[in-house]
């Protein structure tokens, strides 16, 4: 399975995406009802790309994949801007600026400082 198809089958694992999946496919008083309060107040800023969830940090930025709350597929792509010859363990705010230009999931760059800190060719 590709990445994309990856990231689209794990938004049903996910309660967060999910309602907000079902809001952007069926826009209905009863699903935004039921979001949280901070989700409703940024639902402005998601929207679909076919079957993907984006985000737009703000109105100047390119549109980001949205990644569920899933730890494998957040290190998959972690591991795809640092680890790979791509990626070329360029550190972290580079490794940040790297999947942050094309991703979105709270707490990322958390995600990023942790995994070069244990990166053996990074220390």
């Amino acid at each position: 399975m590709d990445l994309r198809d990856e990231i689209v089958s794990a938004y049903a694992d996910d309660a967060v995406y999910t309602g907000i999946v079902a809001y952007l496919r069926a826009p209905s008083d009863e699903i935004l009802g039921a979001l949280s309060r901070n989700t409703r107040n940024q639902i402005d800023r998601y929207h679909l790309d076919g079957d993907l969830l984006c985000y737009n940090i703000d109105k100047f930025d390119a549109p980001r994949v949205v990644v569920p709350n899933d730890d494998d597929l957040r290190a998959r792509i972690i591991h795809e801007f640092h680890d790979s010859p791509m990626g070329a363990h360029l550190g972290r705010e580079k490794t940040f600026a790297a999947v942050s230009r094309d991703f979105f999931w709270p707490h990322m760059y958390k995600w990023v400082r942790k995994w070069v800190r244990t990166c053996d060719t990074c220390q």
